[in-house]
C-alpha cells in the first residue's frame, strides 16, 4: 500500500466554513463542524447555499482547520465533515 501524504494532500480540501463547537450536527455529542466548499446537486431547501460553488475562493485553508481542532483535542468528541457536498472532495479521506 503506498504511503498517504496526508498533510499535503489535506491541504486541497476546499473548506468554506467552520463552527468550532456544536451540540446538535453529532447527536449527543460536542463537536466541531467543517463545512466542504462546492456541490452539484443544486437542492432547493439547502440551507448552505453559499458553499455550492466549488470554483469561488474557500475562505480557510486546512492547516487552519488542524490549528483549531488541535487547540479543541480533548474537548470535542468528533468532527463533522458537511457541505456543500464533503464526499465529493478527493482531499477528504486524507
Amino acid at each position: 500500500m503506498p504511503a498517504r501524504t496526508s498533510h499535503t494532500a489535506a491541504e486541497a480540501l476546499r473548506v468554506g466554513g467552520i463552527t468550532p463547537l456544536t451540540t446538535i450536527d453529532f447527536p449527543g455529542r460536542l463537536a466541531a463542524v467543517v463545512f466542504c466548499q462546492g456541490c452539484p446537486w443544486r437542492c432547493g431547501y439547502c440551507h448552505n447555499a453559499g458553499l455550492l460553488d466549488a470554483a469561488a475562493p474557500a475562505p480557510h485553508r486546512w492547516s487552519e482547520v488542524e490549528q483549531l481542532l488541535h487547540t479543541r483535542r480533548g474537548l470535542l468528541d468528533g468532527v463533522v465533515f458537511s457541505g456543500g457536498e464533503p464526499t465529493l472532495q478527493a482531499a477528504l479521506p486524507d
